[in-house]
């Protein structure tokens, strides 16, 4: 069941950020900054939005998504992430489906998702094409030297009430 992230998921969020096998010690503990803006100024304030993939007790996956500055109906999705042990069970396509449809309740029209050049992230960028998303840039040796980012988009149709 993916439903907003609670305080008591914090611990989780960071052991799947710590295990999944992609993430430097400097975005692991750039995941632990946003949890705790996350929980001392709430989603409204900070801008980041917390969801969790739970069955039972245990939290399989999160995703963190947000508004862009200073654009209109622009979101980020600043990380997703999936338990190792969780894999292959459609949990990140849960997730990325669920921060769209809670993106377009929030009048969002585009979603941004930025990843690594590197083979590593591979089966990342293979994800995000999966999911619809287009590469609408690269730049080359963005992070360091030989390691490119790479920006995906997918546009959002209007929110609308049934």
């Amino acid at each position: 069941m993916i439903i907003i992230a609670k305080e008591a998921d914090g611990s989780q969020i960071q052991d799947i950020t710590a295990r999944a096998g992609v993430f430097s010690q400097e975005e692991i503990e750039c995941v632990s900054e946003l949890w705790d803006e996350y929980l001392t100024l709430g989603s409204d304030r900070c801008g980041y939005n917390f969801i969790v993939d739970r069955e039972g007790d245990q939290v399989l996956g999160f995703a963190c998504y947000g508004p862009r500055d200073l654009t209109n109906g622009v979101f980020d999705l600043y990380w997703i992430a999936v338990d190792p042990n969780a894999r292959r069970n459609s949990v990140g396509r849960g997730l990325l489906t669920a921060s769209e449809e809670e993106v377009q309740k929030l009048d969002g029209r585009m979603l941004i998702a930025e990843t690594s050049g590197t083979p590593h992230y591979e089966p990342t960028r293979k994800f995000y094409l999966s999911m619809g998303y287009t590469i609408e840039a690269t730049i080359k040796d963005f992070y360091v030297m030989g390691d490119d980012l790479v920006i995906f988009i997918k546009r959002l149709s209007p929110h609308q009430e049934k």
